[in-house]
């Protein structure tokens, strides 16, 4: 029987997610893994020490719903809640729905700070671990990822504030600085395309491919997820950084901002 209990937010097919908790079901956790939809979580269906929960992050009922859940099957305490349900848009700032940006920010940023709130006494309870997804993205001025970024910064200096804030109640907290991963992510940026009249129109194909999420030197699921769940079980804190592209993104972090990415520029818009 699983001693330890994990909750994991965004577990879809294909995702970090459900990597993830395939992972910490192999490290003896009982793993709540939670998805906007239970249909999108057919991988995880056969494993005993994994129960499946409908689980929308923007939704303070669905919310609600977990707790009770996991409170029950939990006895009142979580060892661990991995925040890992996103959203990526891909598209330059200009053109950007807001009410999209809005859904996408409720997503990577607001659905988490609700979650901890929400799960902080059983956390509290049993001293244990929040993980947050971040990703380079938030620490990179790259063009055309301007709000993904922005709510990824957000995210990731929530987190850093949160380990400090309850380090006091020996909870640990991790934010997993993510690089590129072979994830689903991006998969439903798959029709993607700028109206006629944006001013980015003759750098489409460009820009859709990144939406995609297209490129190489990703890191495999697995590979990123056993890498994780490692650091969850050795009860590391604060930042760690998982995946490809990392070691270049920490590196750029000690040269003046943007002095890459602004001489290579000419690389990522083409066609003009």
């Amino acid at each position: 029987m699983p001693s330890k209990t994990v909750l994991i937010t965004g577990c879809s097919d294909g995702s970090i997610g459900a990597a993830l908790a395939q992972s910490f079901q192999r490290h003896n956790f009982h793993v709540f893994a939670t998805a906007r939809k239970l249909s999108k979580m057919q991988s995880l269906s056969t494993f005993d020490n994994v129960t499946l929960i409908e689980l929308d992050v923007s939704s303070q009922d669905s919310i609600d719903h977990a707790i009770d859940t996991v409170r029950t099957r939990a006895n009142g305490k979580l060892d661990c809640l991995v925040n890992n349900a996103g959203q990526l848009i891909m598209a330059p700032s200009l053109d950007v729905d807001n009410a999209a940006a809005r859904r996408m920010f409720d997503a990577n940023f607001w659905g988490v700070v609700d979650l901890v709130k929400a799960f902080a006494p059983m956390i509290i309870e049993a001293k244990g671990t929040i993980v947050n997804t971040g990703s380079i993205a938030g620490l990179l001025n790259v063009p055309f990822g301007g709000l993904y970024a922005a709510s990824k910064a957000a995210l990731m200096t929530f987190s850093e504030n949160l380990r400090l804030e309850l380090a006091p109640f020996d909870v640990k907290v991790l934010t997993v600085v993510t690089g590129v991963v072979q994830s689903n992510l991006g998969s439903e940026n798959a029709d993607f395309a700028l109206a006629e009249n944006s001013l980015y129109k003759a750098a489409t194909e460009s820009i859709k491919e990144r939406a995609k999420g297209g490129g190489s030197g990703k890191m495999e699921l697995a590979k990123y997820a056993d890498a994780l769940v490692d650091a969850v079980v050795k009860g590391r804190s604060g930042k760690i950084w998982l995946g490809g592209a990392t070691t270049a993104a920490l590196m750029l972090q000690f040269l003046p901002a943007g002095s890459v990415v602004s001489r290579r520029e000419d690389t990522v818009v083409t066609g003009y």
